[in-house]
């Protein structure tokens, strides 16, 4: 089988959301099989699992294929699009993709919920990740750490950005789809930017989206309803606490406060 230059096929993905995914995913990974005589270090390529350990694949000859960074990215951007299984994402995200915030969401909810990476770690050794995470964040010189925003320093730049800081971190609105040009204008409309949008959201989330119209039957299709959930401050009872090691204040409900306070946090709110 004749390789399909990758440009091709990627840029297929992009201009045709309506195409076939499978077909495509077959094409690359059949086309790719011949490079095994190349394989080996040095040669950057990656060895992928045409059916993906995560979904029962094996290491057997039969199911392997031969990809470099970028066709392995977008191997998993496929499998992503046909299956929905977030450790697609999670893949993506480790050969370095930047993921939107809502695939971010997704992934996040999909390992807390499964007990992966931290998540399934006892609480004392998730205190050393996340202390040693900090302290490798506070020694570093970049500012785009969860370190830095938090600071004195970071909050006020932040501040003094306004609407450009969810630009400049590539999470404004819909900015995937918009240039800066749009952006700008919509930002400039304020809320008659939303005239038309419906409210809607998953449930059992804290949040929701505004959806545009044409989008509707597609959120209903992913389990989306219309409405924005419930407060999760309304009809609880909420207390502040605060953790020095980590300077991180927050609101819980009263009934978790013994379970933190054994944790080493303690009752109060601290400005950091």
């Amino acid at each position: 089988m004749r390789p399909t230059p990758i440009g091709t096929i990627h840029e297929q993905l992009i201009k045709d959301t309506r195409m076939d995914s499978k077909s495509i995913y077959t094409r690359l990974c059949e086309s790719r099989r011949p490079r095994v005589s190349e394989y080996g270090r040095g040669s950057g390529l990656h060895k992928h699992h045409i059916v993906p350990r995560h979904s029962g694949g094996t290491d057997d000859i039969s199911n392997l294929t031969y990809l470099t960074v970028r066709e392995h990215i977008l191997a998993h951007r496929l499998l992503w699009r046909i299956h929905r299984n977030p450790n697609d994402l999670r893949a993506m995200h480790m050969l370095g993709v930047k993921l939107t915030s809502e695939q971010r969401r997704i992934t996040g909810e999909f390992c807390r919920d499964n007990g992966v990476g931290i998540h399934g770690a006892p609480k004392e050794l998730r205190l050393q990740w996340t202390l040693k995470g900090l302290e490798s964040q506070k020694n570093s010189s970049s500012k785009n750490t969860w370190w830095y925003w938090s600071t004195e320093e970071g909050r006020r730049e932040r501040a003094s950005m306004g609407g450009k800081s969810a630009h400049a971190s590539g999470n404004a609105w819909n900015l995937s789809k918009v240039s800066k040009e749009r952006h700008s204008e919509i930002a400039a409309m304020g809320g008659k930017s939303l005239k038309g949008r419906k409210a809607m959201h998953r449930p059992g989330d804290e949040s929701f989206i505004r959806v545009a119209p044409e989008d509707i039957d597609k959120r209903i299709e992913e389990g989306y309803v219309f409405g924005s959930p419930r407060s999760p401050r309304k009809g609880k009872s909420l207390a502040w606490i605060h953790n020095n090691d980590l300077k991180v204040s927050k609101l819980v409900e009263r009934t978790q406060l013994d379970s933190y306070l054994s944790q080493g946090w303690s009752r109060g709110r601290s400005h950091y």
